[in-house]
């Protein structure tokens, strides 16, 4: 009885060991039941696995596209940076919506879930690498958005006259520099190993970073110059140009004079008729491009003949070279400012009168292309090539309204940078330092190696250039190793009936008739361009290398009412490539198609193929 008690006991304590039930069985029994329990577990653990990898995708598929349109948003934002949109308020609202798109990201990548993922190789570099992007991005929109606050609290400060302004450009460049070397602290994350997406968006913001950089670099760079010139003393001479009688890349030198700075005050002297300054023969040497190619017109003596070459960092030097032989005054800069600058700044000043007229943006161009020759006659009186030019003593009663008083900075920096883009207003400084700056933000007015530029030259001694109307198209097709290039240009002469002697014509000594447009046509191509050929005009005038790029000029002559047509044909290396359309500074701008699109040459265009 004792013996059965105890079996029964083990039996029912083992759980298996039942009467009848070999131990096989059993083992049997106790494996299935294992192996059930052992699947759910898995199945469990499984599942757990492929949510929270669901989660993690999906995490970083938000993180993706809240930097995506982040970046985005920084394109547009330095697609459109002028000093409009950087003064405007447009910016800076960008700037903070590009910010929260980041921000976004950043929490998605920094919940716990994320954390496991880093340990996982190539998977971890991902994550790491578009958690390090965010931040990257979110560091470049509120450095943005830091600067455009700072911006906007210089332009809304008092800003009298003197040395408050000198004071307010020292900020700007201060708040420039700091954020360039904020941005320059700037870590992108990985470089190699990333998917292809991940890899291009990273190669986008680097991009933009860098673009970034620069361009607070050369905005502080520019505002330091500006700083140091205004506060002085120094002394700068002044080239007052007219559209109405065009050069290559500005109008004609009509008027000249001197601006002097000192503590944040210009004083602009009297301007003097270009045709007044003639210099004899050998008083200033005229070498290099300038000699060969354009010689036989004596730049190095008449004035109105200095802007034959769009180079103004060359005809600025020359220039300064003239005037101290002329005067034996040394300058430490020249600056050219046309009737359309003028136009611009008269928007930030507001209505100006000199001579008796008033003179407003809204008629600027109309009164000084033409109202102000209306009636005169042929200049064949002695001393009447020394006319007085309306434009130099508008310039000096523009710039004595933006001494006077508190003006709108805001507008003042739109109209500023406007004229600069077009050509309108040109720097260049003695000092390296300021020059650099000028070459940096393009207002030293120099061409480069993939410059283009189709600049129609008055030889006519009229005013007839605004009712010239020149239209270009551009082609390329590939040939070899190489794109051929066409240009195909058409000048139209639309001069109307009853206009006066001095706008029409004909001047004395020219072999013209009333209206007829006596000129040259003067293309500048890229320096790496062959095969060169001029078709078309009268007769080839020039084919030789000019700085950095190469200059066709062909002679042109056309009769009121008449079109002439001409085609420049030239070579550039390999089957792709860009050129950058450099601003005639025409009134009306040159009319161009390129690309499969319109545009004017008002403002610099990138033509790619």
């Amino acid at each position: 009885m004792g013996r059965l008690v105890i079996a029964r006991r083990v039996g029912t304590a083992a759980g298996t060991l039942t009467p009848g039930v070999s131990p096989v069985t059993r083992s049997k029994r106790a494996w299935r039941h294992w192996s059930r329990r052992t699947k759910l577990a898995c199945g469990a653990v499984v599942v757990v696995v492929v949510a929270w990898g669901a989660v993690v995708g999906l995490t970083l598929l938000g993180a993706y596209r809240h930097d995506r349109s982040g970046l985005a948003i920084l394109s547009v934002v330095r697609a459109r940076l002028t000093a409009s949109s950087v003064t405007g308020t447009a910016t800076s609202d960008a700037l903070v919506a590009a910010e929260g798109q980041f921000a976004a990201a950043r929490r998605s990548l920094g919940s716990w879930w994320m954390d496991p993922v880093t340990v996982v190789p190539v998977v971890g570099r991902q994550v790491q690498s578009v958690t390090d992007l965010s931040a990257a991005a979110a560091t470049i929109a509120a450095t943005g958005t830091s600067f455009v606050d700072e911006v906007h609290a210089v332009l809304d400060a008092p800003h009298a006259a003197g040395p408050e302004r000198v004071a307010a450009l020292r900020r700007l460049a201060t708040a420039a520099g700091a954020a360039a070397r904020a941005l320059d602290r700037v870590d992108t994350g990985p470089v190699s190993g990333l998917l292809s997406p991940l890899a291009a968006k990273r190669n986008e913001l680097v991009t933009q970073l860098d673009d970034a950089q620069g361009r607070l670099a050369r905005a502080a760079a520019a505002a330091g110059a500006a700083a140091t010139i205004l506060e002085g003393p120094q002394t700068y001479l002044v080239l007052a140009s007219n559209n109405a009688e065009m050069r290559a890349g500005s109008g004609a030198f009509l008027e000249v004079g001197t601006a002097t700075t000192s503590a944040g005050v210009v004083h602009l002297g009297q301007m003097v008729p270009a045709g007044s300054l003639f210099l004899p023969a050998g008083a200033v040497v005229l070498t290099g491009d300038l000699a060969r190619n354009w010689g036989w017109l004596a730049p190095n003596q008449e004035w109105r003949n200095l802007g034959v070459t769009p180079q103004f960092d060359v005809t600025a030097q020359l220039a300064a070279q003239m005037w101290q032989a002329r005067t034996g005054q040394q300058v430490d800069g020249v600056v050219s400012l046309d009737v359309v600058g003028l136009q611009h700044l008269l928007e930030a000043t507001g209505p100006v009168t000199a001579g008796g007229v008033t003179i407003s943006a809204s008629n600027a161009e109309r009164y000084l292309l033409h109202g102000q020759y209306a009636g005169l006659t042929d200049n064949a009186t002695p001393g009447a090539s020394s006319r007085q030019d309306a434009l130099g003593a508008l310039a000096s009663a523009t710039l004595r309204q933006l001494e006077g008083g508190s003006l709108d900075l805001r507008t003042l920096a739109t109209a500023m940078s406007s004229a600069a883009e077009g050509r309108h207003l040109m720097v260049w400084s003695r000092a390296p330092a300021a020059e650099a700056a000028w070459r940096a933000t393009g207002v030293a007015g120099e061409l480069g190696p993939r410059s283009l530029d189709v600049a129609v030259i008055n030889r006519g001694g009229n005013k007839l250039d605004p009712y010239l109307h020149v239209q270009v198209t551009m082609t390329t097709r590939p040939v070899r190793a190489s794109t051929d290039v066409t240009l195909h240009v058409v000048l139209h002469d639309t001069t109307p009936p009853g206009q006066s002697q001095f706008v029409a014509g004909p001047y004395p000594g020219v072999a013209a008739t009333y209206g007829e447009y006596v000129g040259l046509v003067a293309v500048n191509v890229p320096a790496q361009a062959s095969h060169r050929q001029v078709v078309g005009g009268l007769h080839e005038v020039v084919d030789a290398a000019e700085g950095p790029t190469w200059l066709l000029v062909s002679s042109v002559d056309v009769l009121p009412g008449r079109s002439v047509a001409l085609t420049v044909h030239f070579d550039l290396p390999g089957h792709s490539g860009t050129v950058q359309v450099v601003p005639s500074a025409r009134v009306p701008p040159e009319q161009w198609n390129a690309a499969g699109r319109s545009f004017t040459d008002a403002l610099p265009q990138t033509v790619s193929w």
